[in-house]
């Protein structure tokens, strides 16, 4: 039990700790748990001086939850850069390498780490960075309450906190999106090298030596492609937040609407093919562009089989990347219209879909006011689509013709109007019919 009067610092410097930090120096991480065999491991590993404060930012009309990525004081070092070290045995995975042909040797005992703490559920790693942790997933999490934003691997108390799953992504790491964050320390430990591929401009060097990570779970190794990098904001006051926060997805067609706005907001161009059947992780840490941005990094994994370095060696900066209104209100330009995937595939936009187009569900992405134009779907009295179309900011939707329900029950249902006005339209709406029900006489 920690002395709550002691600072972190004290607390981590207990002979116990010292013991471990010495133990793990000589001989790993599986050694020292095998001579500890009744030991509660607490790990000094990241020694942070402030506190991360905590808040529920009201980003756009419905109020996203942006708690998860709270801002870091990157700008005060730490003395400590230390990692987690990974443990020594590996059970049923195949050897695998990184894109320059070098083996990837990292490995890790799922047996010991589930003793340690159940919540650890992959391991993270990139090549040429201190990148290389386990990541941690509470069933406590919620809106606004995040367990490891400030807790070690292990729960023990620790201002820099573990690298963690969003709630949102339900079903952690077999999401469709396993949303990931950590905070970006000034030490340059946790997240803080995602900056790293560019600040304002992208780092093609970095890049280049850093195109893909392992993300590896009980079930085996998988390495991940990076295809975007994006800058984006999480005040108000700097303009509409695009909600990349979406670990989960109602449908084919939203999923690739996500990796649309994904795709144009990205610094860096990589043309890596996506379609409905991929799976991605989206990195999230705070950055400092401006007040409390946030830089984003999503991958796609890779496929059986799949050579990646075409990809790779075609990378290049974009050209025209989509940032926050902030960017042009300080630097000028004018800000690229963003629709939606769908839209932008019929006009043969798009030279990175390598799926069949037939697209299931709706497009539009939740909770997200982030772009200059907007979809507002119109449906039926059954939930059937009537029609889709994208509106410019503050523009109008053209309503549909009136929508006709069938008798029914002894009533006929007359249409009285549709939900919401199709007036300056702000958010991506879906638009129901309201009906009056009439006895029938």
């Amino acid at each position: 039990m920690e002395d709550k009067n002691l600072t972190p610092e004290e607390n981590q410097n207990t002979p116990e700790t010292e013991a471990v930090k010495e133990e793990a120096a000589k001989g790993g991480f599986l050694e020292l748990f095998k001579k500890k065999k009744g030991l509660v491991i607490a790990i000094a590993v990241l020694v942070v001086v402030l506190v991360c404060t905590l808040a529920i930012l009201l980003v756009n009309l419905f109020g996203v939850d942006t708690s998860v990525a709270t801002p870091d004081e990157s700008t005060v070092e730490t003395t400590t850069t230390e990692t987690v070290p990974a443990t020594t045995e590996v059970q049923g995975l195949e050897d695998t390498t990184w894109p320059d042909g070098s083996p990837y040797e990292e490995k890790q005992d799922w047996a010991a780490l589930k003793k340690i703490n159940t919540d650890i559920k992959g391991w993270i790693t990139f090549k040429n960075t201190v990148i290389n942790y386990p990541v941690l997933k509470s069933e406590e999490d919620g809106v606004g309450y995040q367990y490891y934003i400030h807790r070690a691997y292990d729960k023990s108390d620790d201002y820099a906190g573990s690298i963690f799953i969003d709630y949102r992504s339900t079903k952690g790491v077999k999401s469709k999106n396993i949303l990931t964050h950590g905070h970006s320390q000034g030490d340059g430990t946790m997240f803080m090298s995602l900056i790293d591929y560019g600040k304002w401009e992208p780092d093609m060097d970095f890049y280049k030596k850093n195109p893909t990570f392992f993300f590896n779970t009980p079930e085996g190794n998988e390495q991940w492609i990076v295809f975007a990098v994006v800058k984006t904001n999480t005040l108000e006051a700097h303009g509409d937040f695009f909600n990349y926060l979406m670990g989960d997805f109602d449908s084919e067609a939203q999923f690739m609407n996500y990796i649309y706005n994904m795709k144009v907001r990205s610094i860096i161009d990589v043309p890596v093919p996506i379609n409905e059947d991929d799976d991605i992780i989206t990195l999230s840490t705070c950055s400092y562009e401006f007040d409390e941005f946030r830089t984003v990094v999503c991958a796609r994994k890779l496929r059986n089989n799949e050579k990646v370095t075409d990809y790779i060696n075609k990378a290049k900066p974009a050209e025209n990347p989509v940032w926050p209104d902030v960017y042009y209100n300080n630097f000028g330009g004018e800000r690229p219209e963003i629709t939606t995937f769908q839209t932008e595939l019929k006009k043969n936009n798009i030279n990175w879909y390598d799926g069949e187009g037939k697209l299931e569900g709706n497009e539009w992405l939740k909770l997200t006011a982030g772009s200059q134009s907007f979809t507002v779907t119109y449906v039926n009295y059954d939930g059937s689509v009537i029609s889709t179309q994208t509106v410019p900011r503050g523009g109008t939707a053209i309503e549909p013709e009136d929508p006709v329900k069938p008798d029914s029950n002894g009533y006929t249902y007359i249409f009285k109007g549709w939900q919401y006005d199709p007036y300056d339209i702000r958010y991506n709406m879906m638009n129901a019919p309201i009906f009056e029900a009439v006895p029938i006489e």
